[in-house]
């Protein structure tokens, strides 16, 4: 795959996990208006632009399968437990939300653990 359109791709699944998990724990009671794009409140508005700025200046975005399996962590200690929760919280959700967005996430890890398994392999 493109690095850049890998860089993409995990920019968006991150934008959208951030947003099924404020959407679920701090926005509980909002509605949002049709085509108010940023219902995010200001500490998960920050989160994804933490987070989206780490995803931009990734280092190993062309041989890194995902962040959680990088040898290199680029968040900072805080902000490594805050996108922990989130993905704990989105994660199982994501396949309700974005189906096809999960099913892709999935063939790519299962991809990445074949390649893993090979390069071991002598």
């Amino acid at each position: 795959m493109d690095t850049e359109k890998k860089r993409a791709l995990e920019a968006d699944v991150m934008a959208k996990m951030i947003a099924i998990y404020c959407r679920g724990n701090h926005h509980e009671s909002r509605t949002c208006a049709p085509g108010e794009s940023d219902a995010l409140c200001p500490d998960c508005r920050r989160l994804r632009a933490y987070a989206l700025a780490r995803v931009a200046g990734c280092p190993r975005m062309a041989v890194k399968s995902f962040c959680s399996v990088c040898p290199v962590h680029c968040y900072t200690k805080d902000m490594r437990a805050a996108i922990r929760t989130v993905m704990r919280y989105s994660g199982p959700r994501m396949l309700l939300h974005h189906p096809l967005m999960t099913l892709h996430h999935m063939w790519l890890d299962h991809q990445a653990r074949k390649r893993e398994q090979k390069e071991m392999t002598p």
